[in-house]
Parts: C-alpha cells; structure tokens; sequence
C-alpha cells in the first residue's frame, strides 16, 4: 500500500537516516511498514524516552541527525525528557509522532493530546502535517532547521489518517534534500582575532559542541598543529582533537581558562558548565558560533566570528600562518597537567575495597582503544568520568553533562553508539541510581543484538544528594537517598546477557576483558566506595 509513511521512510533514507528508534503504536503504523522496504533498520526500545535518547546518541556518534518515532499522547509523553535534553545540547533529532484521526479533533479521542503546543517549547521546528501535499516541504524545513545556524530538535505530528494516505501525484517534490549552507566569519574580525592572538602570552582554544556538529575534527587540528595552540574539548567535542594529541589538554578547561590571558572559544556557550565566562579578569574573548544570538551571552567579548566552526578555523589557520604559541606558557601548561596527575594518582592506583572511583575509571582507560565509545550517565560517577576519561575520535564520549542534568540518557546513547559503529566498543559509564531509567534497554540490546557493555558505580546511594542532605539536615536525616546493593549483573544474565559482579579492582580489567569476549550485552556490577568522589 502507497502511503505517506512509505514516502517518508524513502525520504529519511535518501537523508542519509538508515535507523530510526522507536516504540510501537497503533498511531504509527505506516512509516514502521515503509522502513521495510526503504533500507530503514528500526529499533524498537523498551521506553519512548529511551527512543528520543537514543537519537540523540546517534546524532552524538555520527555527526548526523538522528530520528525517532513515537505514538501518540503518552507515547509522546514520555519522548518529551529526551526532546528538552536535545534543545539544550543543540543536538540535531527528528522526532515523529503520530496523532488522531482528524475528524475526531477535539473529540476525547484515544491518546488524544496537546502534542504541538509542547513539542513548540523544546524544539527549532514544529509542525502538524493536515495536508498530504505539504509533506515534502515539512519534512526538508524540519532538516534546515535541525542543522543550521541554531540546531537543534524539530517535531512533526502526523494523524492517523494523514499516514495512511497516498502522496498526490501532484506534490510539489523540489524541496530537498539540500544541504544547509555554511558561512565563513567576516575577514576583519578575522584579522583582529589574529592580532589579539598574537599578542597574547597566554592563549588558549576551547572547542565546544558547535565545533563537532560543523565537521571540524580536520580544521582543528590543522589550526592547532600549525600554530601550537593549546586546545581543550568540551561536551560533545571530545576526541574532535585526541586527548593523546600533543596540543591537546582534555577536557577540563578550567586547567588553562583561569590562567590564560586569551581565551578563543569555538561553538561553547557561557552558561554553568562553562564557568559562566568568568575566567581571569585580564583575560580577552574571542568567541565563534554561527548563531550571531549566542555572541557575548552571560560575559562580554572582545571580538565575536559569526561562521561555521570549520570554515573559521580554515581562515584563522591562514590567519596565523606565522605565529607559535609561546613556549613559556606550553611549558606551565605542561606542568599543571603533571600536577594534576599526581593529585589524583593515589585515587588511580588505590587497592581500597569498596573500589575508589579513581581507580575505576583508570581500568577503563587501560582497557580502551582508538576505537572505544563511552556514554557517561550519572552524578558523582558523571563528573568523574567528563574529568578523566580519554577521548580519542569524535563522537568517543557521548554524556548527559549539560545544563539540564537528565539521567537516563547513558544506555540508550549506548544502544545508538552500537547501532552506527558496530565494530566500536562501547562502554556506557553509569551510576547506580541513572541506570534505573533505562535498565530495561539492556533487553532491547539483547534482543536486537547491540552488544555493548554497561559497566555501574555502584555505591547503594544517590551519592549527590545524600552528601548534600548529611551536612545540611544531620547524619541521620538523608531522605530518599538510599538505594542498597542490588545484583545488577544477575538481572542481565537473565535477560540474556552476561554480568558480573566486581569487588576487587584488580578485577575490574579481567571483567571487562570477559564481558567484551562475550559478545553480549553486559554488565558489570563494580561495587564503589560511597564515600568518595571523582
């Protein structure tokens, strides 16, 4: 049967998108039949939120946008936590949803809801899809918006009885798919960047997410290989420089921002993961995104590029063409990085049982390679991870740490990681209490054969609530804090995966050894110190 859910699934494959993420309903039905015949792999989890993480994920590891598809009222419902969560880290997800039939309008009819008014909230584009013909020009403008100068979701509701129609004959078919256009910054403030830098004795680069989703893993490195600046990578620009590259210095920028007397930031935004902006009072900004808006948000700067990440960094490459960053500042630099080293070695070499969380995340490092994948997910567990684990290719960490601090996002972000790089190892980091949200993905893996390996801090506590609580109320008046030892590991052998509990550190290693020789889903249990913190 020809319908616009069959022409939908064709044109989300020609849009590059072969794997959509869903859970069933009645609402749908159409565009899950036309993925059959489009090429369209569909992945169906166990939570629609679950779903519109996983998209998420997708976008996160490829570069590309992701799509998920969900019923209607609470099917939506449940995909809102993941549409807010990719509004605020600018990640470009195509969520669809079907709705009533629309004679029955305003009638109670089942699943009957207000879809539009919130998807509006949360995303760059919404729409609800009344009239066949329109199909093409909706779906082309939610890619635009998804991927332009402010990306980000985009939302389009589909009734019941528009998915089941045919496309008419005479629907205008010249909308796309194009690419969006990419801008380079304004040669002058160019130039002026280029002095400022070189001026400068103590410069630094910051690449945040707007770096990434421009493509900008080459131009980074040609910038910072031609001219020796220091480069620190944030949120989803981890590994767009490896971590073991020499100008790059991971992904704590607060290691050079405070000392630095330039700061060039490349697609991050001042807010609360950022320190606001407030660096050293002498330093100077210099900020690139290709969203004019975001240029001096929360701090004043100094010079803003309005461009494309990669196309800027292109032209202040040539801009620099002559300039060394100076070897004084590489060389504090150098030893800060080897201070910190020592701060934590005791953590990384710690034989404590329960296990030091340093140490924990020293095992994973040893046991990564170049083709490792982490999603990180949690509190404690979550900022010990975003400080210390390696990142060496883009799209090699995918983590929930933005403003928002959702939890859940870790296993269906694993779940996507798996799905678009199959030969990746892929280990999502997790607390104890964020794997509650999507322990039942682990099915999802098992059943879909998505081997990846879930490797849980477990310390029986929300560990950042519970030290929040002790010294504000007392000792003994920690509220809904505790979560006790549960056997994780059994639940996904029964589920058909392999688990395995760790209370040694010496463990952890041959654990992860034996989960990945498995070839299954896994978990491994690591019983942490509740008492210590990343």
């Amino acid at each position: 049967m020809d319908t616009v859910g069959r022409w939908m699934a064709e044109y989300l494959r020609a849009r590059g998108i072969d794997t959509l993420f869903t859970l069933t309903g009645g609402h749908i039905f159409p565009l899950l039949d036309g993925c059959l015949d489009a090429g369209v792999r569909v992945v169906d989890t166990r939570h629609e939120q679950a779903a519109a993480f996983a998209a998420e994920g997708w976008a996160l590891r490829t570069g590309r946008p992701g799509a998920y598809l969900v019923t209607a009222g609470p099917g939506f419902a449940n995909a809102v936590a993941g549409l807010a969560h990719a509004s605020v880290t600018l990640a470009p997800t195509l969520c669809i949803t079907g709705a009533n039939p629309t004679k029955e309008d305003d009638k109670g009819a089942p699943q009957e809801l207000e879809q539009l008014r919130v998807a509006e909230v949360y995303t760059r584009y919404a729409k609800t899809v009344r009239r066949t013909e329109r199909i093409p020009q909706y779906v082309e403008n939610a890619f635009q918006h998804m991927t332009g100068p402010t990306p980000g979701p985009a939302f389009l509701e589909i009734p019941q009885d528009v998915f089941y129609k045919p496309l008419p004959e005479d629907a205008p078919t010249d909308f796309g798919p194009r690419p969006a256009p990419r801008s380079a910054a304004d040669p002058a403030d160019v130039e002026r960047t280029a002095a400022l830098i070189e001026q400068a004795e103590r410069p630094v680069l910051v690449a945040g997410g707007g770096a990434f989703w421009s493509g900008a893993e080459e131009a980074l490195r040609q910038l910072a290989e031609r001219t020796g600046l220091p480069v620190f990578t944030r949120n989803a620009a981890r590994g767009l420089l490896p971590d073991s590259h020499p100008q790059c210095y991971g992904g704590s920028p607060g290691l050079g921002v405070f000392k630095s007397d330039l700061v060039l930031v490349i697609g991050s935004r001042f807010n609360a993961t950022f320190y606001y902006g407030e660096f050293a009072p002498d330093a100077r900004v210099v900020q690139v995104d290709c969203n004019s808006a975001a240029l001096g948000d929360n701090r004043g700067i100094d010079v803003g590029l309005c461009g494309d990440a990669a196309l800027v960094l292109g032209q202040l490459r040539e801009a620099l063409a002559d300039y060394r960053t100076p070897a004084e500042w590489i060389a504090t630099l150098d030893a800060a990085v080897e201070k910190r080293r020592t701060k934590f070695a005791a953590g990384f070499q710690s034989d404590t049982r329960p296990i030091h969380p340093m140490r924990l995340m020293q095992e994973l490092n040893e046991f990564a390679d170049a083709s490792t994948t982490f999603t990180v997910d949690g509190g404690d567990i979550g900022v010990a991870a975003a400080r210390h684990l390696m990142a060496e290719h883009p799209g090699a960490q995918l983590s929930n740490a933005s403003i928002l601090g959702s939890l859940g996002p870790g296993l269906p972000f694993a779940l996507a990681a798996k799905a678009a790089r199959p030969d990746d190892t892929v280990v999502s980091v997790t607390g104890d209490g964020a794997f509650g949200f999507g322990a039942m993905e682990l099915d999802t893996a098992v059943r879909l054969d998505l081997p990846f390996i879930c490797v849980i801090g477990n310390d029986g506590i929300w560990g950042m609530i519970e030290r929040s609580q002790r010294p504000m109320f007392g000792e003994d008046r920690a509220v809904a804090a505790t979560l006790g030892d549960r056997p994780y590991d059994q639940m996904a052998e029964a589920l058909g995966g392999y688990g395995e509990r760790v209370e040694d550190p010496d463990q952890i290693r041959p654990a992860l050894e034996r989960a990945r020789e498995s070839g299954l889903p896994s978990c491994i249990n690591v019983i942490m110190d509740p008492k210590v913190t990343g």
